[in-house]
Protein backbone atom coordinates (compact mmCIF):
# COMPACT_ATOMS: atom_id res chain seq x y z
CA UNK A 1 0.00 0.00 0.00
CA UNK A 2 2.44 2.55 0.99
CA UNK A 3 4.38 1.65 -1.90
CA UNK A 4 1.70 2.32 -4.38
CA UNK A 5 0.50 5.38 -2.62
CA UNK A 6 4.29 6.82 -2.80
CA UNK A 7 4.43 6.24 -6.93
CA UNK A 8 0.74 7.26 -7.25
CA UNK A 9 1.71 10.82 -5.55
CA UNK A 10 5.29 10.66 -7.40
CA UNK A 11 2.79 10.18 -10.54
CA UNK A 12 0.92 13.06 -9.81
CA UNK A 13 3.55 15.25 -8.77
CA UNK A 14 5.85 14.93 -11.85
CA UNK A 15 2.72 15.40 -14.13
CA UNK A 16 1.63 18.50 -12.39
CA UNK A 17 5.38 19.88 -12.52
CA UNK A 18 6.00 18.88 -16.33
CA UNK A 19 1.85 20.51 -16.83
CA UNK A 20 3.42 23.74 -15.24
CA UNK A 21 6.77 24.08 -16.94
CA UNK A 22 5.40 23.74 -20.63
CA UNK A 23 3.91 26.40 -22.34
CA UNK A 24 4.43 28.74 -25.91
CA UNK A 25 7.13 30.57 -26.98
CA UNK A 26 6.92 32.51 -29.79
CA UNK A 27 9.84 32.04 -32.15
CA UNK A 28 8.83 31.22 -35.81
CA UNK A 29 5.82 30.88 -34.93
CA UNK A 30 4.33 28.93 -31.67
CA UNK A 31 6.20 26.68 -30.18
CA UNK A 32 6.73 25.01 -26.95
CA UNK A 33 8.83 26.15 -24.00
CA UNK A 34 10.37 24.63 -20.93
CA UNK A 35 10.94 26.67 -17.57
CA UNK A 36 8.87 27.84 -14.21
CA UNK A 37 6.80 30.53 -15.42
CA UNK A 38 5.99 33.64 -13.02
CA UNK A 39 3.40 36.25 -12.41
CA UNK A 40 0.02 35.47 -14.11
CA UNK A 41 1.24 32.92 -16.41
CA UNK A 42 2.34 30.92 -13.48
CA UNK A 43 -1.11 31.23 -11.80
CA UNK A 44 -3.17 30.69 -15.48
CA UNK A 45 -1.33 27.15 -15.08
CA UNK A 46 -1.81 26.64 -11.59
CA UNK A 47 -5.83 27.16 -11.93
CA UNK A 48 -5.98 24.92 -14.48
CA UNK A 49 -3.36 22.16 -13.21
CA UNK A 50 -5.72 22.38 -9.75
CA UNK A 51 -8.91 22.38 -11.84
CA UNK A 52 -8.09 18.77 -13.60
CA UNK A 53 -6.82 17.84 -10.57
CA UNK A 54 -10.36 18.41 -8.98
CA UNK A 55 -12.15 16.67 -11.37
CA UNK A 56 -10.31 13.86 -12.70
CA UNK A 57 -10.30 12.84 -8.58
CA UNK A 58 -13.64 13.69 -8.30
CA UNK A 59 -14.79 11.19 -11.80
CA UNK A 60 -12.43 8.61 -10.17
CA UNK A 61 -13.94 8.76 -6.62
CA UNK A 62 -17.44 8.99 -7.65
CA UNK A 63 -16.13 5.45 -9.65
CA UNK A 64 -15.26 4.01 -6.93
CA UNK A 65 -18.44 4.67 -5.17
CA UNK A 66 -20.53 4.30 -8.07
CA UNK A 67 -19.38 0.20 -9.18
CA UNK A 68 -19.95 -0.39 -5.45
CA UNK A 69 -23.22 0.88 -5.52
CA UNK A 70 -23.83 -1.43 -8.44
CA UNK A 71 -21.66 -4.20 -7.68
CA UNK A 72 -20.57 -3.79 -10.95
CA UNK A 73 -16.40 -2.85 -11.86
CA UNK A 74 -17.43 -1.34 -15.24
CA UNK A 75 -19.82 0.89 -13.85
CA UNK A 76 -19.78 4.91 -14.69
CA UNK A 77 -20.37 8.09 -13.22
CA UNK A 78 -22.71 9.12 -16.21
CA UNK A 79 -24.12 5.75 -15.98
CA UNK A 80 -27.02 7.70 -13.63
CA UNK A 81 -27.48 10.21 -16.62
CA UNK A 82 -25.85 13.16 -14.61
CA UNK A 83 -23.78 14.13 -17.36
CA UNK A 84 -26.57 14.10 -19.88
CA UNK A 85 -28.88 16.36 -17.42
CA UNK A 86 -26.07 18.75 -16.23
CA UNK A 87 -24.92 19.04 -20.06
CA UNK A 88 -28.85 20.01 -20.94
CA UNK A 89 -28.84 22.42 -18.35
CA UNK A 90 -26.43 23.99 -20.27
CA UNK A 91 -28.15 24.10 -23.26
CA UNK A 92 -31.19 25.54 -22.18
CA UNK A 93 -29.22 27.90 -20.85
CA UNK A 94 -27.44 28.88 -24.29
CA UNK A 95 -30.99 28.85 -26.17
CA UNK A 96 -32.39 31.34 -23.46
CA UNK A 97 -29.80 33.86 -23.71
CA UNK A 98 -29.55 33.39 -27.70
CA UNK A 99 -33.45 33.76 -27.63
CA UNK A 100 -33.28 36.90 -25.64
CA UNK A 101 -30.51 38.50 -27.38
CA UNK A 102 -32.21 38.46 -30.77
CA UNK A 103 -35.60 39.73 -29.72
CA UNK A 104 -34.79 42.18 -26.85
CA UNK A 105 -31.16 42.83 -27.29
CA UNK A 106 -28.52 42.78 -23.94
CA UNK A 107 -26.12 44.87 -22.94
CA UNK A 108 -22.48 43.69 -23.77
CA UNK A 109 -21.67 43.31 -19.92
CA UNK A 110 -24.96 41.53 -19.36
CA UNK A 111 -24.44 39.32 -22.28
CA UNK A 112 -20.64 38.47 -21.41
CA UNK A 113 -21.86 37.60 -17.35
CA UNK A 114 -25.04 35.50 -18.83
CA UNK A 115 -22.72 33.85 -21.33
CA UNK A 116 -20.67 32.81 -18.63
CA UNK A 117 -22.89 31.76 -16.24
CA UNK A 118 -23.71 28.34 -16.96
CA UNK A 119 -22.26 26.66 -13.41
CA UNK A 120 -26.36 27.14 -11.75
CA UNK A 121 -27.85 25.62 -15.04
CA UNK A 122 -25.25 23.00 -14.81
CA UNK A 123 -26.47 22.17 -11.38
CA UNK A 124 -30.16 22.28 -11.79
CA UNK A 125 -29.66 19.89 -14.83
CA UNK A 126 -27.35 17.35 -12.66
CA UNK A 127 -29.98 17.69 -9.75
CA UNK A 128 -32.71 17.02 -11.91
CA UNK A 129 -31.09 14.26 -13.45
CA UNK A 130 -30.66 13.00 -9.70
CA UNK A 131 -33.98 13.54 -8.62
CA UNK A 132 -35.34 11.76 -11.71
CA UNK A 133 -33.14 8.58 -11.52
CA UNK A 134 -33.48 8.22 -8.08
CA UNK A 135 -37.50 8.64 -7.61
CA UNK A 136 -37.67 5.88 -10.73
CA UNK A 137 -34.85 3.49 -9.40
CA UNK A 138 -36.75 2.96 -6.48
CA UNK A 139 -38.39 -0.43 -5.42
CA UNK A 140 -42.25 0.00 -5.04
CA UNK A 141 -43.72 0.04 -1.33
CA UNK A 142 -40.55 -0.29 0.00
CA UNK A 143 -38.42 2.83 -1.35
CA UNK A 144 -35.15 0.79 -1.06
CA UNK A 145 -32.53 1.29 -4.04
CA UNK A 146 -32.75 -0.96 -6.87
CA UNK A 147 -29.63 -1.52 -8.68
CA UNK A 148 -30.84 -2.61 -11.92
CA UNK A 149 -33.81 -0.22 -12.26
CA UNK A 150 -31.18 2.64 -11.37
CA UNK A 151 -29.00 1.77 -14.44
CA UNK A 152 -32.27 1.79 -16.75
CA UNK A 153 -33.43 5.07 -15.32
CA UNK A 154 -30.06 6.83 -15.95
CA UNK A 155 -29.97 5.16 -19.34
CA UNK A 156 -33.25 6.80 -19.92
CA UNK A 157 -32.18 9.92 -18.78
CA UNK A 158 -29.39 9.94 -20.64
CA UNK A 159 -31.17 9.40 -23.70
CA UNK A 160 -33.94 11.75 -23.55
CA UNK A 161 -31.39 14.60 -22.65
CA UNK A 162 -29.27 13.42 -25.93
CA UNK A 163 -32.53 13.98 -27.95
CA UNK A 164 -33.27 17.65 -26.27
CA UNK A 165 -30.08 18.70 -26.75
CA UNK A 166 -29.95 18.10 -30.18
CA UNK A 167 -33.38 19.58 -31.12
CA UNK A 168 -32.82 22.75 -29.04
CA UNK A 169 -29.34 23.12 -30.67
CA UNK A 170 -30.74 22.82 -34.14
CA UNK A 171 -33.13 26.20 -33.51
CA UNK A 172 -29.46 28.22 -32.47
CA UNK A 173 -27.47 29.78 -34.35
CA UNK A 174 -23.98 28.62 -35.31
CA UNK A 175 -21.92 30.67 -33.26
CA UNK A 176 -23.98 29.06 -30.28
CA UNK A 177 -23.94 25.40 -31.66
CA UNK A 178 -20.19 25.98 -31.89
CA UNK A 179 -20.30 27.09 -28.40
CA UNK A 180 -22.60 23.67 -27.39
CA UNK A 181 -20.05 21.67 -29.43
CA UNK A 182 -16.74 22.71 -27.08
CA UNK A 183 -18.76 22.23 -23.93
CA UNK A 184 -20.28 18.94 -24.81
CA UNK A 185 -16.34 17.75 -25.63
CA UNK A 186 -15.55 18.47 -22.31
CA UNK A 187 -12.75 21.12 -21.10
CA UNK A 188 -10.31 22.37 -19.01
CA UNK A 189 -10.08 26.47 -18.23
CA UNK A 190 -7.48 28.54 -16.33
CA UNK A 191 -10.16 31.29 -15.72
CA UNK A 192 -12.38 28.54 -13.37
CA UNK A 193 -13.87 30.78 -11.54
CA UNK A 194 -11.90 30.36 -7.67
CA UNK A 195 -15.20 29.89 -5.86
CA UNK A 196 -15.95 26.72 -8.32
CA UNK A 197 -12.72 25.39 -7.17
CA UNK A 198 -12.87 25.45 -3.90
CA UNK A 199 -16.83 24.13 -4.27
CA UNK A 200 -15.24 21.35 -5.92
CA UNK A 201 -12.57 20.44 -3.98
CA UNK A 202 -14.56 21.16 -0.19
CA UNK A 203 -17.21 18.32 -2.17
CA UNK A 204 -14.17 16.38 -3.01
CA UNK A 205 -12.60 16.15 0.81
CA UNK A 206 -16.48 15.66 2.27
CA UNK A 207 -16.55 12.73 0.13
CA UNK A 208 -13.62 11.34 1.10
CA UNK A 209 -14.20 11.50 4.25
CA UNK A 210 -17.03 9.98 4.35
CA UNK A 211 -15.32 7.20 2.23
CA UNK A 212 -12.75 6.73 4.34
CA UNK A 213 -15.27 6.47 7.89
CA UNK A 214 -17.45 4.28 5.75
CA UNK A 215 -14.57 1.77 4.25
CA UNK A 216 -15.21 -1.00 5.94
CA UNK A 217 -19.33 -0.84 5.38
CA UNK A 218 -18.41 -0.48 1.51
CA UNK A 219 -16.42 -3.83 1.67
CA UNK A 220 -19.46 -5.51 3.44
CA UNK A 221 -21.43 -4.09 1.19
CA UNK A 222 -20.03 -5.86 -1.79
CA UNK A 223 -21.44 -8.75 -0.91
CA UNK A 224 -25.10 -10.12 -1.41
CA UNK A 225 -27.68 -7.80 0.94
CA UNK A 226 -28.02 -11.33 2.79
CA UNK A 227 -24.61 -11.60 3.74
CA UNK A 228 -24.21 -7.90 4.19
CA UNK A 229 -27.18 -7.50 6.56
CA UNK A 230 -26.08 -10.85 8.70
CA UNK A 231 -22.93 -8.53 9.16
CA UNK A 232 -24.94 -5.75 10.45
CA UNK A 233 -24.69 -3.45 7.28
CA UNK A 234 -27.97 -2.05 6.13
CA UNK A 235 -28.05 -1.89 2.74
CA UNK A 236 -30.43 0.78 2.10
CA UNK A 237 -28.48 3.30 3.85
CA UNK A 238 -25.25 2.69 2.06
CA UNK A 239 -27.11 2.94 -1.38
CA UNK A 240 -28.06 6.13 -0.59
CA UNK A 241 -24.73 6.95 0.69
CA UNK A 242 -23.08 5.98 -2.59
CA UNK A 243 -26.03 7.26 -4.90
CA UNK A 244 -25.56 11.14 -2.94
CA UNK A 245 -22.14 10.98 -2.72
CA UNK A 246 -21.34 9.90 -6.06
CA UNK A 247 -24.02 12.57 -7.79
CA UNK A 248 -22.71 15.08 -6.27
CA UNK A 249 -19.14 14.60 -7.58
CA UNK A 250 -20.05 14.26 -10.33
CA UNK A 251 -22.33 17.17 -10.39
CA UNK A 252 -19.31 19.33 -9.55
CA UNK A 253 -17.12 17.44 -11.87
CA UNK A 254 -19.44 18.14 -15.13
CA UNK A 255 -20.13 21.74 -13.64
CA UNK A 256 -16.47 22.53 -13.75
CA UNK A 257 -15.15 20.94 -16.79
CA UNK A 258 -18.00 19.86 -18.92
CA UNK A 259 -18.58 15.98 -19.37
CA UNK A 260 -15.59 13.86 -19.46
CA UNK A 261 -15.53 9.99 -19.93
CA UNK A 262 -13.36 6.77 -18.54
CA UNK A 263 -11.90 8.58 -16.17
CA UNK A 264 -14.12 7.10 -13.66
CA UNK A 265 -13.96 3.84 -15.46
CA UNK A 266 -10.41 3.66 -15.59
CA UNK A 267 -8.81 5.02 -12.62
CA UNK A 268 -10.61 2.74 -10.40
CA UNK A 269 -9.64 -0.53 -12.15
CA UNK A 270 -6.46 0.24 -12.48
CA UNK A 271 -6.15 0.54 -9.13
CA UNK A 272 -7.65 -2.51 -8.23
CA UNK A 273 -5.17 -4.25 -10.67
CA UNK A 274 -2.95 -2.77 -8.19
CA UNK A 275 -3.30 -2.82 -4.84
CA UNK A 276 -7.02 -5.23 -4.78
CA UNK A 277 -10.56 -4.09 -3.73
CA UNK A 278 -10.20 -3.16 -0.29
CA UNK A 279 -11.90 -0.08 -0.24
CA UNK A 280 -9.68 1.88 2.04
CA UNK A 281 -6.75 1.80 -0.05
CA UNK A 282 -8.90 2.26 -3.19
CA UNK A 283 -10.34 5.79 -1.83
CA UNK A 284 -6.38 6.58 -1.00
CA UNK A 285 -5.31 5.43 -4.46
CA UNK A 286 -7.87 5.75 -7.28
CA UNK A 287 -8.36 9.67 -6.57
CA UNK A 288 -4.70 10.28 -7.22
CA UNK A 289 -5.04 8.25 -10.24
CA UNK A 290 -7.62 10.24 -11.48
CA UNK A 291 -5.91 13.54 -10.94
CA UNK A 292 -2.69 12.56 -12.71
CA UNK A 293 -4.71 11.74 -15.96
CA UNK A 294 -6.85 14.55 -16.26
CA UNK A 295 -3.74 16.69 -15.83
CA UNK A 296 -1.66 14.37 -18.44
CA UNK A 297 -4.55 14.49 -21.06
CA UNK A 298 -5.04 18.66 -20.49
CA UNK A 299 -1.43 18.78 -20.65
CA UNK A 300 -1.13 16.86 -24.50
CA UNK A 301 -4.37 19.44 -25.24
CA UNK A 302 -2.55 22.39 -24.54
CA UNK A 303 0.71 21.07 -26.64
CA UNK A 304 -1.65 19.87 -29.63
CA UNK A 305 -3.03 23.80 -29.51
CA UNK A 306 0.69 24.95 -29.62
CA UNK A 307 2.14 22.21 -32.38
CA UNK A 308 -1.06 21.63 -34.55
CA UNK A 309 -2.84 25.22 -34.23
CA UNK A 310 -6.17 23.13 -32.75
CA UNK A 311 -6.74 21.72 -29.43
CA UNK A 312 -7.84 17.94 -29.14
CA UNK A 313 -11.23 18.80 -26.48
CA UNK A 314 -9.73 16.70 -23.20
CA UNK A 315 -12.79 14.65 -23.06
CA UNK A 316 -11.66 13.71 -26.50
CA UNK A 317 -8.20 13.20 -25.48
CA UNK A 318 -9.45 10.94 -22.33
CA UNK A 319 -11.55 8.86 -24.58
CA UNK A 320 -8.59 7.90 -26.52
CA UNK A 321 -6.55 7.37 -23.51
CA UNK A 322 -9.08 5.20 -21.63
CA UNK A 323 -10.79 3.42 -24.50
CA UNK A 324 -7.63 1.58 -25.58
CA UNK A 325 -6.35 1.33 -22.33
CA UNK A 326 -9.56 -0.04 -20.61
CA UNK A 327 -9.60 -2.57 -23.58
CA UNK A 328 -6.43 -4.04 -23.10
CA UNK A 329 -6.89 -4.16 -19.22
CA UNK A 330 -10.03 -6.14 -20.20
CA UNK A 331 -8.50 -8.54 -22.80
CA UNK A 332 -8.97 -11.74 -20.76
CA UNK A 333 -12.85 -11.29 -20.02
CA UNK A 334 -13.32 -10.60 -23.88
CA UNK A 335 -11.79 -13.55 -25.46
CA UNK A 336 -8.31 -11.57 -25.76
CA UNK A 337 -4.70 -13.32 -25.38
Amino acid sequence: MKIALAASSGILLGVAMVSLCIGPVIHHGITIGWGIPHGAIFNLRLARILAAAIVGASLSLSGVFLQNLLRNPLADPYVLGLSGGASLGVVIWIFIIAAISHFTGLPHWLSVLLSAGHTLPSFLGAGAAVTTCFWLGRRRGSGFIDPVRLILAGVIISTIAGALMLLINSFLPTYDQNRVYFYLFGYISEITPIWLLLLGTLVLLIAWGLGLVNSRRLDISSLSDIEAASLGVSMHHMRMLNFAVSSALTATAVTIAGPIGFVGLICPHISRRLIGPDHRRLLMIAPILGAALLIAADLITRISAMELNHPIPVGVMTALIGGPLFLYLMRDKIGWR
